[in-house]
């Protein structure tokens, strides 16, 4: 394939949909994913999509609801183009084949979730609509001719040349890092659960993308913004931990501490189904003061409704019609990331970001449940019409490639004891609440991982210079706000600012 095929790193719905469309208006594309086609957290979202095509909804009130959860934060032009074009992308699916969940007489079924004033989330499998829709996608592209797929591959860094971005390096397994020529390069990387010591992000969670565009000098903004999903299952170290959906609260299910007490409803009216950040802390306070269950025992048809959460619970040994579940805070998603206008374009020329190691705006402080589907399906066509036409060959190199040929470093045990540091002190000091002073002191532990760092272990250096960026962000945000809470501040309103 030619270099002027656009290059896009990532392979969740973001990059599938990004390559289907320009595939689609018979372009070339080249994907590169890290693992396979099947692995990333769009293929572990459960709850759905949100989109506002059922009775009694538009997308006005969906703007309203979104809107509401960013806690004033949120770009209203950004959501505008989210909830307006949202349905089209929908109907564009359906009309690939893509299948959703229906009601008997044929309609799309419509579940509620926390923050939404309507029941507008769209499911395929219940519990599996990501492993749907990414099945399905990897079904239309995987033999496309004008698309070509790169798996196993990662990206080291991008090629950057007078002040444009025309490529980027790339590693695979047992072969010297080579670089490849785009017109355009696509950052579609997901996010950065795995910085953390508990997640529900995949093990390729691991803020590439955010480091890769930073050192070659876009601008990255919000990322002190980030949500933690109120009820992962708590089990003694799994890591990822299994995720027990906002769906499973939306059909019902309560949240009660060691006492059997309702506690959602000491810390929001709305209980299970207020917005994450409000119920994460809840989560977390009970916790602390000894456990937090989620009660789903009187769920009807829980097997019908959720069979991949449940069989999940089965293999640990839990029966929700049973078994009261322990649950805990897990980071799950960033509302920040690399600074984008509503076509996906990045403050450096020739590079684009879609996805969640975006940030166009949408999400403001706190993502609504089940926007991110929708954000990576809206902004990956945007992006993909907004990329520039095919035929135009990357401009030649102006200089050798750094670290061109260089021979992959393989993981070493001093850089997982780094990296499990690191996934300790960002949760104990860069958590669900910070202060000052843990913000500091994250500061200073992070500097003297990254001194420890071995010579060519770029992925460990990449995963330490994103946790740095966001302890940085979230000490220069002096308020509490959406999912960054400040102990040592009270609420207050400031426009975000860049890093």
């Amino acid at each position: 394939m030619a270099d002027a095929a656009p290059l896009i790193i990532g392979s969740g719905i973001a990059g599938l949909w990004t390559a289907w469309q320009l595939a689609a208006e018979g372009r070339t594309a080249r994907l590169v994913t890290k693992e396979t086609l099947a692995d990333s957290a769009s293929a572990w979202a459960q709850g759905g999509i949100a989109v506002a095509l059922g009775p009694g909804d538009n997308p006005v009130q969906h703007a309203a609801d979104t809107l509401a959860a960013g806690d004033g934060l949120s770009d209203p032009e950004a959501v505008r183009v989210l909830t307006n074009e949202g349905p089209d992308r929908i109907r564009e699916l359906l009309a690939l084949g893509a299948t959703f969940d229906r009601t008997p007489d044929g309609r799309l079924c419509f579940g509620l979730e926390a923050a939404h004033t309507r029941p507008r989330i769209i499911h395929a499998g219940g519990d599996r609509t990501g492993a749907a829709l990414v099945a399905f996608l990897t079904s239309v592209i995987r033999d496309h001719p004008l698309i070509e797929i790169l798996e196993h591959t990662e990206a080291r860094a991008l090629i950057v040349e007078a002040g444009q971005v025309t490529g980027a390096l790339l590693v695979q397994p047992e072969r010297p890092a080579f670089a490849v020529r785009a017109p355009a390069v696509v950052l579609a990387t997901g996010g950065v659960g795995q910085l953390y010591a508990v997640t529900t992000n995949p093990k390729v969670a691991t803020a590439d993308g955010w480091a890769m565009a930073h050192r070659a000098g876009a601008e990255l903004r919000d990322l002190e913004f980030l949500q933690f999903h109120p009820t992962a299952l708590k089990l003694p170290s799994v890591n990822p931990a299994p995720l027990i959906s906002e769906a499973v609260r939306g059909a019902g299910a309560r949240l009660v501490d060691r006492a059997g007490h309702r506690f959602a409803l000491d810390h929001d009216a709305r209980g299970e189904l207020a917005p994450r950040d409000v119920l994460a802390r809840a989560v977390a306070a009970a916790d602390a003061a000894g456990g937090a269950w989620l009660d789903a025992r009187h769920v009807p048809d829980f097997g019908h409704q959720f069979p991949g959460i449940s069989v999940m619970l089965a293999g640990h040994g839990l029966d929700p019609s049973r078994d009261l579940l322990p649950v805990a805070p897990a980071l799950h998603y960033a509302m920040g990331g690399i600074r984008t206008d509503l076509e996906g374009h990045a403050s450096l020329p020739g590079l684009w970001a879609v996805g969640e190691c975006a940030c166009t705006g949408v999400h403001g402080a706190n993502r609504l449940a089940s926007n991110s589907l929708l954000e990576g399906l809206v902004f990956a066509d945007r992006v993909a019409r907004a990329l520039p036409p095919g035929g135009t060959p990357a401009p030649e190199p102006a200089g050798p490639v750094p670290d061109e040929g260089a021979t992959d470093t393989a993981p070493t045990a001093e850089s997982e004891a780094i990296r499990e540091a690191m996934r300790a002190l960002m949760t104990a000091d860069v958590g669900l609440q910070r202060s000052e002073r843990s913000l500091l002191r994250a500061e200073k532990a992070l500097a003297t991982l990254t001194a420890r760092v071995p010579p060519g272990d770029w992925r460990t250096a990449n995963q330490l210079l994103a946790a740095a960026l966001i302890t940085r962000a979230a000490r220069g945000r002096r308020e509490s706000r959406g999912g960054h809470r400040r102990v040592d501040y009270p609420p207050k309103t400031r426009k975000s600012e860049a890093v």
